[in-house]
């Protein structure tokens, strides 16, 4: 059980160093890959965002990154979720 549980807290941590999210502005011209916890990973422009104004295309990337990280730390929270019932269920079924 010990072992076990030390398993699952190394594939947890691996799971929220790996795991990331793209998402997209409604118009295309900002691309973000984010991980879990607010960290952005890369942003890409296309060539027409240039033509925004400084507010925004900030307005845009800022909204974009927060669409990102909130599908990374939803897919992480599924992960660890289902993580976790896996191994509590398991235990269930050997203590009856």
């Amino acid at each position: 059980m010990q072992g076990d549980m030390q398993n699952k807290i190394a594939e947890t941590q691996r799971l929220a160093a790996e795991m990331t999210a793209e998402a997209i502005s409604e118009s295309g011209e900002v691309r973000v890959v984010a991980g879990a916890g607010g960290e952005v990973k890369e942003i890409d422009l296309r060539l027409s965002a240039f033509e925004l104004s400084g507010v925004e295309l900030g307005e845009m990337v800022a909204a974009t990154s927060k669409a990102a990280t909130a599908a990374a730390d939803a897919a992480l929270a599924s992960a660890v979720r289902a993580s976790l019932s896996d191994m509590f269920g398991a235990e269930r079924e050997e203590n009856r």
